[in-house]
């Protein structure tokens, strides 16, 4: 039985949601629990939900973690982030 070489297409997965910032204009977004690895290239939508404010990425991803920053305080903004999702093949490599 042939097989072949090339490991499968990587699986591109997007999470997205909603976040206040606090009175200083910063919020730590966390992915959904079990959303696993993501791999770069890694690609932030951020959108502030106010019409005065501006939403900026102040950290990028970090194990499941990234933060935000407005330059106004408690902002609502919806946030996305797309990247590759860790295959097994890639975990058994580490």
């Amino acid at each position: 039985m042939a097989r072949s070489l090339k490991p499968p297409a990587p699986e591109t997965v997007a999470y997205h949601g909603e976040v206040w910032t606090d009175g200083r204009g910063y919020a730590t977004v966390s992915l959904p629990a079990g959303a696993g690895r993501l791999l770069p290239p890694l690609e932030y939508e951020l959108c502030d939900l106010e019409a005065h404010s501006s939403v900026r990425l102040s950290a990028e991803l970090k194990g499941d973690r990234f933060a935000i920053e407005t330059n106004e305080p408690h902002v609502k903004v919806a946030w996305r982030i797309t990247g590759r999702k860790e295959q097994p093949q890639e975990e058994e490599r580490r």
